[in-house]
């Protein structure tokens, strides 16, 4: 199915593709709570035990540019089944690994076919949308990650305390080879550019990372580096100011993030990406530094809130514009190009946050998200900038030709 001949957004390959992002994101949601406490469970400490959590970011963002660069060259949809096959079998190897070592191959088998997995996933998903209509498509597609959000990582803990470790690996491998089976139904008709002889193949770094998209990738990383911090620290920071079910902080996040998301598709269609970006950033740092002084239940909340409308706004706006910027025959190299920066940020986020958090304290943390998040209205300021300077230099020029 070409783009182009798309004409309604809810068809029935767009569906199944929000059905299959859904179960991708909530099979490997459902494992991140709890990988914590089973690799301690394996006789490591803690800071091994974060580590193998940063392994998964740190493999996913040297994978990207080339799940990007295969994206664009091979059937999206072979690629697509087999990457999600391999995010099934890592599940149960979690499970089998009664050491650090395989544990540790094991989440790395896991970030490259998750990379792959959800870099294809945006890029596919893409040509069942109408041209016109990709940031709101991009904005429901994003609503899989909500979901699974809102109740993967409870159910994994629930399932843990009740059952046992192993059972979420399984579940976890259930969800994820549904989601496999589920795309041998998508009707795709691959380009004649797809299926190329790879020994035919010019590799040139183009192929990997679009740099005319480098400023996106960078305030993608900046916004969420806090989402990094949030996810590693929130439960730390509870104990240590005894804030109580601090755990409603995602739900209550989620909530927010499923009701804005999809609006902020068609505010990016009818406005462009100025009229986001700079909210979104200054809600996130008012929501950073709300943390600083948090010492509630009902602020942590508010945090929520704040952060979750930054989040659910930016996101799939960057996203969209860098899919836009690049059209559709780069739309890969788009989408990795953007999850670089997104996963450069939810990584160095628990590595940097938790150095810091060592020397100075959880609170300092938050005062480094502030600035960084700062810093990002500063970057995209100079880039509106520099771009209305070229958009007139391009009309002087015109002018004086004519």
């Amino acid at each position: 199915m070409e783009q182009s001949k798309v004409e309604n957004l809810w068809n029935f390959s767009f569906i199944l593709m929000l059905i299959i992002n859904a179960l991708v994101f909530i099979g490997f949601t459902m494992m991140t709570p709890i990988l914590p406490k089973y690799t301690i469970s394996l006789g490591a400490t803690m800071s091994i035990a974060g580590l193998v959590a940063g392994i998964f970011a740190i493999t996913s963002i040297i994978i990207r540019p080339f799940a990007g660069f295969s994206t664009d060259r091979f059937n999206k949809k072979h690629l697509l089944i087999v990457s999600t096959v391999f995010l099934a079998i890592s599940a149960l190897g979690l499970k089998i690994s009664y050491n650090i070592y395989t544990l540790f191959f094991f989440r790395i088998v896991q970030g490259i076919s998750f990379s792959v997995s959800v870099t294809v996933i945006n890029a596919l998903s893409t040509t069942y949308m109408p041209k016109e209509r990709i940031g709101e498509g991009i904005g429901f597609m994003g609503l899989g990650y909500i979901l699974a959000t809102a109740i993967s990582p409870n159910l994994g803990l629930q399932i843990s305390a009740r059952f046992g470790f192993k059972y979420v690996f399984y579940l976890s491998c259930i969800i994820v080879m549904i989601a496999a089976a589920l795309m041998t139904m998508i009707p795709y008709n691959p380009p004649n550019k797809e299926n190329l002889n790879v020994s035919k193949l010019h590799i040139k770094i183009s192929d990997f990372f679009a740099k005319e998209l480098i400023v996106f990738a960078v305030l993608a990383c900046l916004f969420t580096f806090m989402n990094g911090v949030i996810g590693s620290f929130l439960a730390l920071l509870g104990d240590e100011r005894h804030i109580s079910n601090i755990g409603y902080y995602f739900t209550v996040n989620a909530i927010v993030i499923l009701i804005i998301r999809p609006l902020s598709g068609k505010l990016l269609d009818n406005k462009g990406l100025s009229v986001i970006a700079f909210p979104a950033f200054i809600l996130a740092m008012a929501a950073s530094l709300l943390l600083v002084i948090s010492s509630s239940l009902w602020m942590i909340l508010a945090v929520a809130v704040l952060y979750g409308i930054g989040q659910s706004s930016l996101s799939p706006a960057l996203q969209a514009t860098c899919v836009k910027k690049l059209g559709p025959s780069r739309v890969g190299i788009a989408t990795s190009t953007y999850f670089i920066g997104y996963d450069a940020g939810q990584g160095l986020g628990p590595i940097i946050g938790g150095t810091i958090a060592g020397k100075f304290g959880l609170t300092s943390v938050f005062y480094i998200c502030a600035s960084l998040l700062f810093a990002g209205i500063v970057i995209y300021y100079l880039y509106t900038l520099n771009a209305k300077k070229t958009k007139s230099k391009i009309v002087s020029e015109n002018l004086n030709n004519n």
